[in-house]
């Protein structure tokens, strides 16, 4: 078999999925030489030190060492460094990992502009229904933190603030979305990793550390440019936090184009419209990303199944004319990142797979 599908197929087992396709050959053939292709089969999803990884590769250490540093820093493996200790390598999902970290530097080169071609055919050709393709979403919006109503019912996993003051270590990066598609002019440096992750990408020269204080300012400019907040499915703690626009964003695409109910999650708020106090000013339809707005003569017309409770056009509104209030049904947070990642690959029938590979 060739070691692309073979790489693939590998990949496939990860929760956030890896179809085959034409589309995604070509990038692995792109991200990976034969040589990497070849140590990339026997890396798991579980860190490995580099002694056992020659064992499994017959690779002499030190050479293959420098083989995964390379891959490392081209953002195509993860690592974690400990001083006095091996460095460990693991395999990277598609998402978050090889699709987003070689975008995260804001050049535009020959190969980042192939590179983001083939994404968006692989988004189309399968990726977007693969990884949403559970009926529990990995992703979910957080709703603009000024606007909900701050009371007793507002869980803490509502609160984008108390999400990062969670984290032990924070970065701020750049939009992997908007480098790859280049669909719009919104701002770049707005999206966040925390913890092992911040430390890999700020180590692998892709992100830069922030504090807590800097954090809350970005989301700010974030929300001021009209982008919505998006952060894994759990309660525990934040891995990421995107902020993303409907004209690039592979999640809110999975909703507007794939048409995939579970490509993110709602909030649990939802849009309510007084129209006696609205002046027919629009701003809220421009700010919607979603078209769960549209102007109907001087008032506005609501599209509630389209809401995705974000809250961009409550914050704009200049009349009070939007809110935002707890929804009917809400969706569910589930309560670790690791039971949100065992139940998703259960729906998806790869919790055997899964497991049998990391025990390598």
């Amino acid at each position: 078999m060739d070691i692309y599908k073979r790489l693939q197929e590998r990949l496939d087992v990860h929760a956030a999925g890896a179809p085959a396709a034409d589309s995604f050959d070509k990038i692995l053939r792109i991200l990976f030489s034969p040589e990497e292709a070849e140590v990339a089969i026997h890396l798991t999803f579980v860190l490995q030190p580099v002694s056992k990884l020659s064992q499994k590769t017959g690779i002499e250490p030190d050479r293959l060492a420098s083989m995964l540093e390379g891959m490392a820093d081209r953002g195509v493996v993860f690592a974690k460094l400990k001083p006095g200790a091996e460095n460990r390598y693991s395999l990277l999902p598609t998402i978050p990992g090889l699709f987003e970290f070689p975008f995260m530097r804001p050049e535009r080169t020959p190969q980042v502009k192939e590179l983001g071609k083939l994404w968006e055919e692989y988004h189309h050709d399968g990726m977007g229904n693969a990884h949403a393709g559970a009926p529990t979403p990995q992703m979910r919006v957080i709703p603009i933190q000024e606007t909900i109503n701050m009371t007793s019912e507002v869980l803490p996993y509502e609160i984008v603030s108390d999400m990062i003051s969670r984290a032990q270590v924070i970065s701020l990066t750049n939009c992997a979305c908007r480098v790859s598609k280049g669909a719009c002019d919104k701002p770049l440096e707005v999206c966040f990793s925390f913890d092992d992750m911040a430390r890999f990408l700020v180590e692998r020269d892709r992100a830069r550390f922030i504090d807590k204080a800097e954090a809350l300012k970005v989301l700010k400019f974030a929300e001021d440019e009209g982008l919505v907040h998006t952060i894994n499915n759990s309660q525990d703690k934040p891995g990421v936090i995107c902020n993303c626009c409907s004209c690039c964003c592979t999640l809110l695409r999975g909703i507007t184009e794939v048409k995939n109910p579970n490509a993110i999650s709602t909030s649990a708020y939802i849009v309510s419209y007084t129209p006696d106090e609205c002046i027919g000013c629009h701003l809220c339809v421009e700010r919607c990303p979603m078209n769960a707005l549209e102007e109907n003569e001087d008032k506005v017309l609501t599209r509630e199944e389209n809401c995705i409770g974000c809250g961009l056009c409550v914050s704009t509104c200049p009349t009070e004319s939007l809110v935002m209030n707890k929804r009917a049904a809400i969706p569910e947070v589930i309560p670790t990142g690791k039971e949100l990642f065992m139940k998703v690959l259960k729906e998806k029938g790869k919790l055997e797979a899964f497991a049998r590979l990391n025990q390598e």
